[in-house]
This record gives structure tokens, C-alpha cells and sequence, in this order.
């Protein structure tokens, strides 16, 4: 009930989501809302206590049919305030010197010339040339009183309307702001009607019409989106989950995005977004999503810009693998994502930009038989592309070198008995030196994985470090690993034997050691201690390529423990000194044979 002197209107009460509307208000406005929702409550709402005010107003509409409606609504809840009626020009004068005056826009030129506080465009959407309409006749009449604007609708496809609502969703846009509102956020609509609506429609029309969601139509390339949107915007990390990022960098007008998917759950739990940041910023927003969410790894687009940024975080030591975007892998990341929402097998955050980029992506089928994806002109794919390439790690956990669960293989850490005989498998490629340390328990023969080694520095260095584990460990390497010369791999033998290091050569191939990891992890004689988080990290990663070719990336430790398992036969125990007889230390190269 409002009160003007002494005399009272009868204003319709307002729902909660209405009012938040409201109190999160700034100039510029666009309400992109579902069906029965309250749109035209809430702009006769803004446009009454406007000019209640005193201030000039106006409601345009995308033709005659559509603004009469309104037009006897506010006259039948005005009338006791009107001072004058003009039927004609429909124009409503108020007590208090407010005016509301109602235009059609089925011209571009409507209500041109005129000065308003404050604007309503109802049914935005539906307005075939708005994007005319609001630059070069609307946007003018707000100038002199600083007016404001309320642009309110239900969707209808890819058009200017949603390039105003993407203004409301843009940070750098000051005065803009932009609310997605499907029907069931009015508490007056019954959810067992929504529910019936839903099953009596396409789904492609039940989006539009009740979810508020933006759809180009044919050619959609992902299905079951809003289904899928179960995740809520506060998600935390969750012990024994797995999680990877994948990374989208923003060009001039584009959007950096970096996305977070649980690997474990096969869900988008946190996404960042931001435009026109400059490069450090967002590498420092990359490293504290990182501290929070501890992803295996982080895959990024490397075309363009992204190849700098992402050696610079390499170098900081995030775990970085780049992604290079043709229109080849281009089209396995899709096709691989939309086979996971036609399988409902992903879900993901229920955030109103995501879930419109996704419903909106398109895909074209060329005169040459290939298909183009993209988002409809105009519009953005950033968030599409970065679950993409973040969705790669849960596609590749189905080509996992050793899919076993850590369960079946991770032990707690113990103090190994100092009968137990020992060796470490090394793997050395240029200055990075990787190593893994198991010893064998006599009684069962299992092998226990009990230390690891992976840093990039000099080979003095490595080998004090390796030597301070136990000097007297044999040391299991191939001279011809990783495809280099076995001449060259024998001189990096000698070399690091020169340091200390009891080395010795053998075969480790690949295909029949892998086979021989496997079945040890299977069969339960192989264990790993649960605080090796480098080789645990690297064995989650491990995997075949499409092609059945192991990747060779993320693979140092894992070849070093190829090495120890193929050369578990050479562990021995530590030698217990004579006491009459103390040992002789000999290194060099004549001292061991390859």
C-alpha cells in the first residue's frame, strides 16, 4: 500500500526475486526471465514510483497489441492520481507533475526527441531492430536526466537482447547488470505445474520459455545442459577427489576462463572469469585457484598468447600441459564433451554464463563435409572451451596405463627393516633426473616403493642427494631410454659413477615393463607409500594416446620405476662391515660392468 497525501494506490505486492532485482539494480538492466515470472509487475513497479516522483517516464513495447494490456493496468491503478488521460498519444499526467507516456516500436523512431528518467522496453526480445532503437533512439533520451533503463523479457534465440544481457554479465560494464529468472523463482507458480509444462514440452522450448535460457535452435551441439546444472557456485575440494583445470586465455574482447573439474566425480566445481585483466593478474588468480583446488594438472591453450604465459607458470611450477587448438583437436574435444552430456555423465556448475554458452554452441556442416563449431556471431565460447579441454582428463582416465584404483596399491608409510634388500630405478633426461626406491620383503617378495626423486639441477647435486638415501643401493638405468644413443647414455652412466653412483645398465622396455608393473600392482606384490605424491600424481596421468602410444609427458617417474621393477632380481641388502677386513670404496668406471 502506497500513501500519497491522502490518497492510497493499490500496487501489486512484489516476490522475493523480484525485490532482489531491485535492491541489485544499477542503470542499465536487463531481466532475461521465464514465463509468468512477474516482468510486467516488476517494470509497472520501477515505472510508477518513478514518476510518483514527478519524473518523466515511458514504456515502449514491440507493438500496439502488446503495450495495451499495460496500458489499462496502469490506468485502473492510477486513476485516483491522473490528472490527465490522452487515449490517443497514450499519455498518463499525474498529480506531482510525474508522466508516463507508452510507445510502440514498430518504427525506430518512436518517442524520438523526448527526455526520460527512466525507460522500460517489454518483451526486448521480440523487438526486431533493438539494437537501432536502443542506440540511436532510446540511449539519447536518457542523457539529460541521467535516466535509467529496464530491458524485460523472455529469450528468443541468439539476438541484440542477449548481447545486452552478456553487457549485465560483464564486470568491466559499470553501469550495466543482468539477472537470469526462470518461472519457478515466483513463489505464486506451483512447482507440479512447471513440472507439467516440462513434460508436455520440447525441451528445447521448456528452456527457452520456463528456464530463461538462450537458444540458437538447430544445429545446438550439447543436450541435457540445464539438467546437468546440479553443481551449486560455493563447491569445495573433497579429500580423495582428483581435480584438473583447464584454461581458455582472453584476446581483446574475449573472456579468460579458467575451469575446475573434478576428475573423480565427473563435475565442474569452481570457474573463474575475467576480461581485460592484465596477464600477471591472471596468472596470480590461476595460482590461488591452484592452492585451493590442487589440480594433477592444468591444460591450456597454447595458440597465440598462451604458449608465453603458460612457460612462465611452468617456471613457477604449475603443473601446465598446453593444448594445441586445430580444427582437428578442436573437434575431438567437442565431440568427446557432448558425449558426456548426451550420457548424462558430467554435471556442472549451475551458473547462468556457462549454462547459456553451452546451450548456444553451434555446429555447421561445411560444403566440404567437415564440421565447424563456434558460438553464434557475436556471442562467446570461452567457458565452452575451457571445460573442454579440462574434460580431456576424465575422457583420457578411460586410457590410463594403469587403471587401478589407489586402494589396491597405496600402503601407509613404515620404516623399512634394514634386512630388506633395496635398489632405485633412475631415469635422466638432460638435467632432469627422476628416481624411485623399493625394497623387497623377503617373506611375500613384494616390492614396496618407499622414496622418490624429481628435480631439475645439476648432476653433482643429484647425486649427493641420491647417495644420501644410501650409498651403497644399486642404481638401475638404460643407457638407450627415451630413444638417445646407448653410447650417449653409457657416457651419463660413467658420468654420474664418477659421483658415486652404483649404476647399472639394463633393458627396460617399455611394452613388456609396463606389463610387468601392471600385473605386480594387480596381483597386490607391488605397494606404494602414501607419501610419494609426485609418482602417485604422474601414475594418474600416465596414459595411452589414440593411437595406443604411451604420452611422453609427465612420465619421469614412472619410467624410473619401469627401471626398478625390470631390475628388482639386482636388489641387495646393505653390507655388514668385516671387522677385521674394512671395505675398499672404488669408483670409476672400470669398477662396473654394463
Amino acid at each position: 500500500m502506497l500513501k500519497r497525501k491522502d490518497i492510497k494506490l493499490q500496487l501489486t505486492l512484489l516476490h522475493p526475486s523480484q525485490r532482489r532485482v531491485i535492491e541489485e539494480a544499477k542503470r542499465f538492466n536487463v531481466v532475461c526471465c521465464g514465463r509468468r515470472w512477474g516482468k510486467t509487475f516488476l517494470g509497472m513497479d520501477r515505472l510508477i514510483r518513478a514518476a510518483l516522483e514527478g519524473k518523466p517516464v515511458a514504456w515502449f513495447a514491440p507493438n500496439y497489441r502488446l503495450l495495451s494490456d499495460v496500458w489499462r493496468k496502469l490506468q485502473k491503478t492510477l486513476r485516483p492520481i491522473v490528472v490527465k488521460v490522452n487515449e490517443q498519444e497514450r499519455r498518463l499526467e499525474l498529480l506531482g507533475g510525474g508522466v508516463i507516456e507508452m510507445w510502440s516500436l514498430d518504427g525506430p523512431d518512436a518517442g524520438r526527441g523526448r527526455g526520460y528518467a527512466l525507460v522500460v522496453i517489454d518483451e526486448a526480445a521480440l523487438v526486431s531492430n533493438l539494437e537501432q532503437v536502443w542506440q540511436q533512439t532510446i540511449r539519447p533520451m536518457l542523457l539529460d536526466l541521467e535516466g535509467e533503463a529496464w530491458f524485460l523479457s523472455t529469450p528468443k534465440g541468439m539476438n541484440y537482447f542477449k548481447s545486452l544481457f552478456d553487457l549485465g554479465q560483464d564486470s568491466e560494464q559499470e553501469e550495466w547488470v543482468s539477472w537470469q529468472m526462470p518461472t519457478g523463482e515466483n513463489p505464486r507458480m506451483k512447482p507440479s505445474e512447471i513440472e507439467a509444462a516440462r513434460r508436455g514440452s520440447r525441451e528445447s522450448a521448456f528452456n527457452q520459455e520456463y528456464l530463461a535460457l538462450f537458444l540458437e535452435g538447430e544445429g545446438t551441439v550439447f543436450q541435457h545442459v540445464v539438467e546437468a546444472a546440479t553443481i551449486p557456485l560455493n563447491a569445495q575440494p573433497e579429500a580423495g577427489h582428483d581435480y584438473v583445470i583447464g584454461c581458455d586465455w582472453g584476446r581483446a574482447s574475449d573472456w579468460t576462463v579458467f575451469m575446475v573439474v573434478d576428475i573423480t566425480a565427473g563435475a565442474v566445481v569452481d570457474m573463474k572469469r575475467s576480461n581485460k585483466v592484465d596477464y600477471t593478474t591472471q596468472c596470480g588468480r590461476l595460482k590461488a585457484l591452484c592452492e585451493k583446488w590442487n589440480p594433477l594438472q592444468i591444460i591450456a591453450e597454447q595458440n597465440g598468447i598462451g604458449q608465453p604465459i603458460i612457460e612462465h607458470l611452468v617456471r613457477d611450477g604449475l603443473p601446465v600441459e598446453s593444448f594445441l587448438m586445430t580444427n582437428a583437436s578442436k573437434a575431438r574435444l567437442i565431440d568427446a564433451l557432448a558425449f558426456a552430456f548426451e550420457r548424462s555423465n558430467i554435471q556442472i556448475l549451475d551458473h547462468p554464463v556457462l549454462i547459456s554458452e553451452l546451450v548456444a554452441y553451434q555446429a555447421e556442416v561445411l560444403r566440404s563435409g567437415l564440421t565447424r563449431y563456434s558460438a553464434p556471431s557475436g556471442q562467446h565460447d570461452d567457458t565452452v572451451m575451457a571445460l573442454a579441454m579440462a574434460w580431456t582428463a576424465v575422457y583420457d582416465q578411460g586410457r590410463l596405463v594403469y587403471a587401478i584404483s589407489d586402494e589396491d596399491f597405496v600402503v601407509p608409510d613404515f620404516e623399512i627393516p634394514a634386512h630388506w634388500r633395496r635398489a632405485y630405478g633412475i631415469e635422466v633426461r638432460w638435467n632432469k633426473v627422476a628416481v624411485i626406491w623399493g625394497a623387497r620383503e623377503p617373506e611375500s617378495d613384494k616390492v614396496y616403493i618407499y622414496a622418490e626423486y624429481l628435480l631439475e639441477s645439476e648432476g653433482a647435486a643429484h647425486a649427493a642427494k641420491i647417495r644420501s638415501l644410501g650409498d651403497w643401493i644399486p642404481g638401475l638405468m638404460d643407457p638407450a631410454a627415451n630413444g638417445r644413443e646407448r653410447a650417449d647414455g653409457l657416457q651419463r652412466m660413467r658420468d654420474y659413477r664418477k659421483l658415486g653412483l652404483q649404476l647399472q645398465g639394463i633393458d627396460n622396455k617399455a611394452e613388456s615393463g609396463i606389463e610387468s608393473v601392471r600385473q605386480l600392482m594387480l596381483s597386490g606384490q607391488l605397494k606404494v607409500f602414501a607419501s610419494l605424491e609426485k609418482l602417485l600424481r604422474e601414475r594418474k596421468l600416465y596414459r595411452f594416446d589414440q593411437r595406443g602410444q604411451i604420452v611422453r609427458r609427465n612420465d619421469n617417474l614412472m619410467d624410473a620405476l619401469r627401471c626398478l621393477v625390470n631390475g628388482r632380481s639386482r636388489m641387495r641388502t646393505k653390507p655388514m662391515p668385516d671387522p677385521y677386513f674394512p671395505p675398499q670404496r672404488h669408483y670409476g668406471e672400470r669398477s662396473w660392468m654394463v
